[in-house]
């Protein structure tokens, strides 16, 4: 026999069932759902490559070096003074982390207050700074605005909130990024460090201090950069390797035998977690080195190792978000990007777009530069390649999704009561939602025009651009 709290439950379900068919796939019509749609894409073979060489002025590749190492050529003092110039959170944070109730575990529930005690009583900020010592990073590794892995998510039940939205996770740190540890945790396990873009928290098995003979050996060398995140770095009597990323410096040697394949360098720790340098072998053909040329061969190349990865929130899991993807793929020529998206459409000549959106265009293609331009709508950066064959402006994005809003009161009211997640209701009265898309991928400008107005265009939203090379 059923019970009646179970008959209650059982007409819940049938209830949303029966809501959620007719809203999302027009049960009983045949016809296509209303609420369906799908993003058009382009790939690589797709775009025009610039047909004339373009030249990189050489005080880029100058100025991509000096920003790189920074945290070892500037004195820690110099550093510390200028700390608040660096994006990331100062060490004060962890204050307004301790009063906060608002943040999300990865169990969907507020961190209580147990959690977050432990995480600040960790940290003596009192005696900041602690520990003064130039260091590299030694494995692809997270930079935290506090030091715990644990997520930091927004309400589950808001749209595009919850994974992989974690608010914790600042950036991903390449290995061999020069950093300056600044203070360690009481529990020896995390250390506050300055790249030479961002500041943070990183787990200190990351991380191994260097000395001055590891730092001339390593900087007086030539540097070429990764074309794939699979360029394996073996040194063939050591056990640790990794895959170098697009965006990694590699400081490399010429190698006596062989003139098809150079000496990449790595840096792994040893016992006292000083750091060594290790060395592999790697064809020159996987790496950009100084006469890597902006042309249509090269670029495919590069465009083609990025579409389709899968989207990573402030370098989660080793994946790329909107900036990174920019900042890597430009790093490739040596052309110095801030992490942050909002950062970026400040280097370089910035445009202010009008409101109409075929202005916007025309804008896009009177003064942009496939491939050296970025369009920037809040909270996303997007790269110009070229336009598609019917003229709108193309561009290639790291994108988790497209911001949904559908009218439904019926079903908005049932929301209130039986919260899904991913959905939320508005003011405005409408639910609001993601069409995921989760990866790097090609489309126009006017990607979520149509659908039934439940997408806005991202050609509306695109407020401004910026020319790379017109510093």
């Amino acid at each position: 026999m059923v019970s009646q709290d179970k008959l209650v439950v059982m007409r819940i379900v049938l209830v949303f069932v029966v809501l959620g068919c007719s809203v999302l796939v027009g049960c009983g019509n045949g016809e296509k759902a209303e609420l369906a749609f799908e993003v058009k894409t382009f790939t690589p073979q797709d775009l025009t490559y610039p047909n004339e060489e373009v030249q990189i002025p050489g005080s880029f590749p100058k100025r991509f070096i000096e920003n790189h190492f920074v945290p070892w050529t500037r004195t820690p003092e110099e550093l510390l003074d200028s700390l608040a110039t660096f994006p990331g959170k100062d060490l004060t944070y962890l204050e307004k982390y301790a009063n906060d109730e608002e943040w999300y575990g990865e169990n969907k529930k507020p961190h209580t207050n147990w959690q977050r005690e432990e995480v600040v009583h960790n940290v003596d900020a009192k005696g900041f700074p602690n520990f003064l010592e130039k260091g590299i990073v030694i494995a692809h590794t997270d930079l935290r605005r506090i030091p715990t892995n644990r997520p930091g998510f927004d309400k589950y039940s808001k749209a595009g909130e919850g994974y992989p939205f974690d608010y914790f996770q600042e950036t991903a740190l390449w290995a061999n990024t020069p950093i300056l540890i600044v203070h360690t945790s009481k529990d020896n396990q995390w250390c506050y460090v300055i790249s030479g873009y961002y500041k943070g928290w990183v787990a200190m098995h990351d991380v191994a201090i260097v000395d001055g003979d590891f730092m001339e050996q390593w900087s007086s060398v030539a540097y070429g950069m990764p074309l794939s995140d699979q360029v394996n770095l073996k040194h063939p009597v050591s056990n640790y390797a990794i895959n170098a990323k697009m965006g990694m410096v590699l400081p490399f040697e010429e190698t006596s035998n062989n003139p098809d394949t150079v000496l990449a360098y790595y840096a792994n720790a040893d016992e006292n977690q000083n750091a060594r340098i290790l060395k592999a072998e790697v064809d020159r053909s996987m790496l950009a080195l100084d006469n890597f040329k902006f042309n249509e061969t090269n670029l495919k190349q590069l465009v083609s190792k990025l579409v389709g990865r899968p989207y990573g929130w402030g370098g989660y899991l080793g994946n790329r978000d909107c900036s990174s993807m920019i900042r890597d793929l430009l790093g490739t020529y040596k052309i110095w990007q801030p992490r942050d998206s909002k950062d970026q459409i400040a280097v370089g000549h910035r445009y202010d777009f009008p409101d109409k959106a075929d202005e916007k265009i025309k804008l896009i293609k009177e003064k942009g530069i496939p491939f050296l331009t970025i369009l920037r709508k809040k909270g996303h950066n997007m790269l110009y390649v070229g336009d598609a064959p019917n003229g709108e402006p193309l561009i290639l994005h790291a994108i988790w999704g497209l911001k949904t809003s559908y009218s439904n009161e019926q079903l908005a009211n049932f929301l209130e009561w039986y919260p899904i997640e991913g959905i939320h209701r508005a003011e405005d009265g409408k639910l609001k939602g993601r069409h995921i898309i989760g990866e790097a991928v090609i489309t126009s400008v006017t990607i979520g025009a149509g659908n039934h107005d439940s997408t806005t265009p991202l050609i509306d939203e695109i407020y401004a651009m910026t020319t790379i090379l017109e510093n």
